[in-house]
């Protein structure tokens, strides 16, 4: 679980997996830290979650959390995502029946607005006619699978397509339970001109142009 200043919503996000770590479906919990100032790596400490720090780029994240795992299926979950209802059962017969694929939630936001309702049925387009599930949608996958597709990359953006696009539709697949995601981020730039340059982003990085880092502050 990548992390940078997740405070609001890291206490809750562990919370819905501690149903799974009580039941032994879940072995470890590692919280990539990408070098937050507030409350995050105390609330991890205090869950007991294993603490990785390293830059803030998510593809970076992503790339040392999986590299860090020592289980045979991972789990990776944004921050500031929960899990909803059944989502252990939907991961264990995942695990059960489908080894060599990996699994995705059905994605939903914290907020009613049409904006964000709207956003969230193109993410969940996306995943179904491209098969590109986003990294808000979470993914569940054996190690073997991750291993074989060559895992995440280290870049800045869009670490979550190129994954897909190594799995492929045949090696993807929908499960039944939900995840609610926070739409709070929307809401910082505005939801219509945050979703329309995030599209603009996603066409160029398919048509071959990288993403390009973040401006760093002097």
């Amino acid at each position: 679980m990548p992390t940078l200043n997740a405070e609001d919503h890291l206490a809750r996000t562990l919370s819905a997996l501690v149903p799974g770590v009580v039941q032994g479906l879940i072995k470890e919990v590692i919280i990539v830290d990408g070098g937050s100032d507030d409350a995050t790596l105390e609330i991890a400490d205090s869950t007991g979650c294993r603490i990785i720090r390293t830059d803030h780029e998510r593809g970076l994240q992503l790339w040392q959390g999986c590299r860090a795992a020592r289980g045979d299926w991972l789990l990776i979950l944004h921050s500031d995502s929960q899990l909803g209802e059944g989502w252990m059962d939907q991961v264990q017969v995942h695990m059960k029946n489908f080894p060599l694929r990996a699994g995705y939630f059905h994605l939903r936001f914290d907020d009613p607005s049409i904006l964000v309702g709207l956003w969230a049925e193109m993410l969940a387009l996306r995943a179904r006619w491209l098969a590109m599930p986003s990294g808000d949608h979470g993914l569940l996958l054996s190690r073997a699978l991750y291993d074989t597709t060559g895992g995440y990359k280290d870049q800045v953006a869009f670490e979550d397509v190129a994954l897909s696009m190594a799995l492929g539709r045949a090696r993807l697949r929908p499960m039944g339970a939900s995840l609610t995601t926070n739409a709070d981020r929307f809401h910082a730039k505005g939801a219509l001109w945050r979703g329309i340059a995030k599209s603009f982003r996603f066409l160029a990085y398919m048509f071959g142009f990288p993403p390009k880092p973040p401006v760093k502050k002097a």
